[in-house]
């Protein structure tokens, strides 16, 4: 049995656990990218639909509008320097915008619709919340 000499004491659960947040912090704050090195990724659900089907079950559909908030969450949490991409608009709006750019472009992935939402609303977007409150 080996001997271990009396200063050396093992670290207790407080550190370990210390410890492990701010390397999880760590790594959850550096930089990375969600795509492959050519810039693809997979696209799920009803962003991989083309806006025909968007515009044939209408905006009220709640399919769409689950992933639109889904969607929308995601930009926001990962995006550098947003709170809000959609600004100040609701999720009336939003779909709005939705259907006036599936109609125009109805060959396009809803994906491609929300993406293209993104980059047309980046200079309206909040960078903080409204109040002094966070999340």
């Amino acid at each position: 049995m080996p001997v271990v000499p009396f200063f050396v004491r093992t670290p207790g659960p407080a550190v370990l656990l210390r410890a492990c947040l701010l390397t999880m912090a760590a790594v959850m704050s550096s930089p990375a990218t969600a795509a492959d090195k050519d810039g693809n990724y997979a696209v799920w659900g009803v962003g991989a639909r083309a806006c025909h089907n968007f515009n044939q079950a209408g905006a009220a559909d709640g399919i769409y509008r689950e992933f639109v908030m889904g969607y929308l969450t995601a930009y926001n949490s990962t995006a550098a320097d947003t709170y809000r991409i959609e600004g100040s608009m609701n999720l009336e709006q939003i779909m709005g915008w939705l259907a006036t750019y599936c109609e125009r472009k109805p060959v396009h992935s809803f994906e491609q619709a929300l993406n293209d939402f993104t980059v047309a609303h980046l200079e309206s977007r909040l960078t903080r919340p409204p109040s002094r409150l966070g999340r």
